[in-house]
């Protein structure tokens, strides 16, 4: 029997409801960044903007959002994050690191206790809507999840509406992007020993459908699917600790307070150092903000012997593995006691095919997958007249710049190993490729 599925069950924005209402509805290394953020006093109550940035040159946001939809959703999901419960409180300190180790500390409890997001601005640029959000670092860093899932949410949802797609039509729309799923999964039963987590809440084309991907993969793929980033999905499903570690922010803010190469160079190492301290068993090495290269040629000795895997980010995996392998052997690592994480622009097909051709080689190869799950929607559309590209588009919420103590603000730089995914002020990542050059990098096209 063909089930009618209509928008308003899977937008709440549509019947003037917050796309996003909770706390919890975020991505774990949002929190673990916080527990580390407040522990350490050099880095608690830095000012820092974050920044949206639209990466597809096709897409024309204010042509599909009504600005006025838009502020509502910000406003309302500001209004309603007021901090957590003391069920939810239980919940975070229920979670641990390895065996009786606390994965949060009190003090972080007690700050999500009271939450709130700060203010946020909304500017217009050349057809899309552009948003900054300024504050402490250990708050402004929670909208970045929860901007990005309301302007997935509302290009998808607007759309829809602007379209006058009937329910009938989006019953066909939904049938097309869970055979996509489908599909997906019959394509990662081929390589049954690779595990994955699902891992894109930023992208999500609503919280509904984000739900209904990870209940629909705990079934279907039980040996396979491990669990989710998202922090509300984990407790509501199986009450286990959700999926990540860190972000690259943890390397752009504490750099952009530096200007000479040996500072800029000593404070990255010193970052991922101090987070080996605080979190050893979540001691993921994220090489890539500067340049994966350049990090393993000038990898310190504790931070060699202290990390537990890399997280292979920007750089294609069936380079950056081996490149990772080499290095290990190098320094006399065990790359079967490591944990390997592909996790950018995957998808089923890639990930049987790095799966094939390194699981017998590595230890713990598992994969964190995207866009792909919570938003395939790319292309599906029951009309023929479009408005502007319909489905998920690339886009970010980075942090942009750092107040630093003289009270000068100034731009935070992200390389990549993809330049194509360079950031922010022009002047800014110059001075940065000055330092870490560009060996090893590769220009791809930005998929997500």
């Amino acid at each position: 029997m063909w089930i009618i599925q209509k928008p308003l069950e899977y937008f709440p924005s549509l019947s003037g409801a917050p796309e996003v209402n909770h706390l919890l509805d975020t991505d774990f290394y949002k929190f673990s960044m916080l527990d580390f953020i407040l522990a350490h006093p050099e880095y608690r109550w830095l000012n820092v903007r974050w920044s949206m940035k639209i990466r597809n040159p096709d897409i024309q946001t204010t042509q599909v959002i009504p600005r006025e939809v838009l502020e509502a959703q910000l406003e309302m999901t500001q209004k309603k994050i007021t901090g957590l419960s003391e069920s939810e409180i239980s919940y975070l300190r229920g979670m641990e690191q390895g065996k009786w180790v606390k994965m949060f500390r009190e003090e972080t409890l007690d700050f999500l206790k009271d939450f709130s997001l700060p203010d946020y601005e909304i500017w217009e640029e050349v057809g899309n809507y552009t948003l900054d959000f300024t504050g402490p670092w250990e708050s402004s860093m929670m909208w970045e999840i929860i901007a990005l899932k309301i302007i997935n949410a509302l290009y998808i949802s607007q759309y829809i509406k602007k379209s006058n797609i009937s329910d009938v039509e989006f019953s066909e729309m939904m049938h097309q992007v869970s055979g996509r799923l489908f599909t997906d999964i019959k394509t990662l039963e081929k390589a049954p020993e690779a595990t994955f987590s699902e891992f894109w809440t930023r992208r999500a084309m609503s919280s509904v459908w984000q739900r209904e991907v990870n209940q629909i993969l705990a079934e279907r793929l039980p040996d396979q699917y491990i669990g989710t980033s998202n922090i509300l999905i984990a407790k509501e499903m199986w009450g286990a600790n959700p999926r990540g570690t860190n972000a690259h922010e943890l390397r752009m803010i504490p750099t952009a307070l530096h200007d000479s190469p040996e500072a800029i160079i000593s404070e990255m190492y010193s970052v991922d150092s101090k987070w080996q301290k605080h979190f050893p068993e979540l001691a993921l090495l994220l090489p890539d903000a500067y340049g994966t290269s350049f990090y393993l040629a000038h990898t310190p000795r504790e931070i060699i012997e202290g990390h537990t895997g890399m997280r292979f980010d920007s750089k294609d995996p069936m380079q950056a593995i081996p490149e990772y392998i080499d290095w290990l052997v190098k320094h006399g690592q065990d790359p079967m006691a490591k944990v390997w994480i592909p996790s950018d622009g995957l998808d089923a097909q890639k990930v049987v095919q790095i799966s094939q051709a390194f699981q017998q080689k590595l230890g713990k190869l598992s994969f964190w997958i995207w866009t792909n799950l919570t938003n395939n929607t790319k292309g599906i559309f029951p009309k023929t007249e479009s408005l502007w590209p319909f489905g998920s588009f690339s886009v970010v919420v980075k942090p942009s710049a750092v107040q630093r103590p003289s009270w000068e603000w100034v731009s935070t730089v992200k390389l990549s190993d993809n330049p194509n995914k360079a950031m922010w002020e022009t002047a800014r990542v110059e001075h940065f490729k000055n330092i870490f050059g560009t060996q090893g990098m590769q220009a791809l096209q930005v998929q997500v």
